[in-house]
């Protein structure tokens, strides 16, 4: 690609502040002039930006980075979400990560670290926080109840929607007085 400086307004306007080019052939800039940075340089570079502006260093922000750097074209942001989106359908489809219905507004997440399909959460319907419950009774239970009327359970979500019963009979959760308080901190730090 061939770049040619020129003169411009504001070197009429303010001559001497602002170098002019020297008459002679046009500059060539090759691919090669510049070298490109390492890849793990730009993720660091990302990383040590992040944390100067006072944001957090989260997976998912992670993520995204290294999504960005993996292109090697220009790209919109519509491109990095649809890329998050294919990824998405080969992960389930692998069973590497499982969907979790956690309400009817978002689609969740979770890594299938199990031999069971099984996904079991009970989601506080005070402060909506969840927690991941592991009880291999109940997986053997819907086993058993899934072979009795001759299938074999491919996936089961047992979501509980529950008051918290500290709140109920003390009037105060610890849950949700950290859950409060670890979403100011990282208000703030954001």
């Amino acid at each position: 690609m061939t770049f040619e400086r020129t003169e411009c307004a504001m070197h009429r306007l303010s001559p001497g502040v602002f170098p002019v080019s020297r008459p002679g052939p046009p500059v060539m800039l090759s691919g090669s002039a510049r070298t490109p940075k390492n890849p793990d340089a730009l993720f660091q570079e990302a990383l040590v930006y992040l944390r100067e502006s006072g944001f957090r260093v989260t997976k998912p922000r992670e993520v995204i980075v290294r999504a960005a750097i993996s292109f090697s074209e220009p790209f919109n942001a519509e491109d990095l979400l649809s890329a998050a989106r294919r990824m998405d359908r080969m992960l389930l489809d692998s069973r590497l990560i499982r969907e979790v219905e956690l309400n009817r507004e978002h689609r969740y997440y979770e890594v299938n670290r199990e031999q069971s399909p099984a996904a079991f959460h009970i989601v506080c319907s005070d402060c909506r926080q969840v927690l991941q419950v592991q009880d291999e009774c109940i997986t053997l239970r819907e086993r058993f109840l899934a072979n009795s009327l001759g299938f074999k359970p491919l996936k089961l979500a047992v979501r509980i929607e529950a008051a918290c019963l500290e709140l109920l009979e003390r009037g105060q959760c610890a849950r949700k007085e950290a859950l409060a308080s670890s979403v100011a901190a990282s208000a703030g730090s954001n």
